[in-house]
Parts: C-alpha cells; structure tokens; sequence
C-alpha cells in the first residue's frame, strides 16, 4: 500500500499558556541523556546539525555549544515561538517536516525527539529525515513508551486510571481532523511507539544501527509531576466528557500527584540512531 504523507498531527496546542513549561520540564528530564547519545556518535566541532521539532530549542542551543562557531544548527517546527534567544550559528525555520522538504543529504546529525510518535505514518516521516542525513553522517531519534508510565511506589489505582485516559484522548484528538488512509495507523500521539522505534529505523537502509533506552525514579513533587499536571489540566475536560473519569476521580489524582511520599517512576525513552554509509564506503 502506498503510503500517503500527512501534516502533523501534533496535539498539543503550542498556544497554550503553558506549553512552554511543559516544554522545558521535559527538556529538563530529557536533554543531559540526549547529550549524552549526540557525544557517543562523535559530533563535534565544525559539524553541522538538524534539530527537527526544535521545541524550546534546548537542544539546538546544546548542540551550538557541541559544533561551535564553526559549525551549523538548523532548527525546525512548524510553531517557532519558543526558538527565541539561541546562538548566532543557529538557524531557526518554521517547517512542517511531512510537508516541506528538508536539505537533502546535508546534515552530520538530524535529531528528533519526541516528534515522530505525533506523525504518521511513522515510517514515512523517518524517510523524510533521513534524508536530510549526509554520508557519514547519523539519524538519531527518540520516543518515549508509556508502558510503564503508571507506576508509583505505593501505587495508586487513579494514577493508572488517569494515564489510560490521557492516551486515549491524545491518541484520537486528531481522528476526526485527519483522514487516517496509510496502512491502518491512527493519527494523534502515539504513546507507544518507543518500542517499536528500532524497527522503523532498520527498515530506512543506513548502517550501524543501534538502540537504547533510559528513565529515572524519583521522589514524588513538584518537579516529577509538573509533565503529568500539566497534560492532565490540558485534557481534563475532555477526560470528563469522554465518561472515562469522573470529576472526583480527576480530582483525586491532583490528590496523588502532590504526595511528596511517593516514588515516581517516569515513562521510559527509547533512542534509536543509525548512519548514511560514507560516499567512499565499500
């Protein structure tokens, strides 16, 4: 079946007041590991790198320090609001990546995370990055799974109730908007897809493919709960409406998430990263 290319179908209103909050609570989570992944492939100094989904630009900025002034950054998204105040080597471009064509073949590094499990199909939208993937250079691409987002220490049942909600109403918040005609994917976020991320990216034909993937634990507050609160106060409305909760039953998970006692176990992040042969290989 052909696969039929679709604009994303991100379902988080970036107007929101708080979307850059929830942004940058993630990035704090999220973007010491990622640094961590970018040291191992061996960018550095003088190379040039695609932040796709760019966000706050967190990372973007990291990578700018990374390549240095001889190096390139370009970030992307299709709401450039937050990619304020970067670096000079940084070039920020509102782009829609299932849209508008990347720089082909152009990069040492094309990084995304958290963005491909909002675009699908899947696999066309890593096509589309991989792409823009030099020879010698890397794709690497990161995606949370849900699986075991509702674990807490002692556990809480409301937890698990509000999290089965969450993936339900962000994975169908964009069914009626987006006529779904690629392969029986359902369009809106795809909260387990960091499992099946490995699989995508050894179907693209790059080499020296590998995975890996990361979370932490921690004690309950403000900090570890602020993603969480912050979905929950987007999505409660709907959460409500849909009947798959009811107000009480929110209202004792906003309960749960400020007990301090508790031992929050945070969704774990699947990375996947693979590399454009170099034009001299064998």
């Amino acid at each position: 079946m052909t696969e039929k290319a679709q604009s994303s179908s991100y379902v988080l209103d970036q107007a929101h007041p708080d979307e850059r909050s929830r942004l940058e609570a993630m990035a704090h989570m999220w973007d010491p590991g990622t640094m961590r992944l970018v040291a191992g492939l061996g960018i550095g100094p003088g190379h040039r790198c695609l932040e796709a989904g760019a966000g706050t630009g967190s990372v973007a900025r990291a990578l700018a320090g990374v390549v240095g002034p001889a190096g390139q950054v370009l970030a992307v998204d299709r709401d450039t609001r937050f990619l304020d105040q970067l670096p000079a080597q940084v070039e920020v471009r509102r782009m829609d990546v299932m849209v508008d064509d990347l720089p082909r073949r152009s990069f040492d590094l094309v990084h995304a995370r958290l963005l491909v499990a909002h675009l699908h199909p899947h696999p066309h939208a890593l096509r589309r990055l991989a792409e823009a993937v030099a020879p010698g250079g890397w794709l690497l691409v990161e995606e949370v799974d849900w699986t075991c987002a509702d674990l807490l220490v002692p556990a809480a049942p409301v937890h698990t109730a509000i999290i089965r909600a969450l993936q339900k109403v962000m994975g169908g918040a964009a069914r009626d908007a987006i006529s779904d005609a690629a392969g029986g994917e359902t369009a809106g976020f795809d909260a387990t897809y960091g499992r099946r991320l490995l699989a995508d990216v050894l179907s693209l034909g790059l080499t020296d493919e590998s995975a890996q993937y990361q979370g932490v634990q921690t004690r309950g507050g403000t900090h570890s709960w602020l993603a969480w609160r912050l979905l929950v106060e987007r999505f409660q409305r709907d959460i409500v409406a849909a009947g798959l909760l009811t107000e009480g039953e929110v209202e004792a998970w906003w309960a749960v998430s400020h007990d301090e006692s508790r031992l929050v176990v945070s969704v774990p992040m699947f990375a996947a990263w693979a590399r454009r042969p170099r034009l001299d290989a064998p």
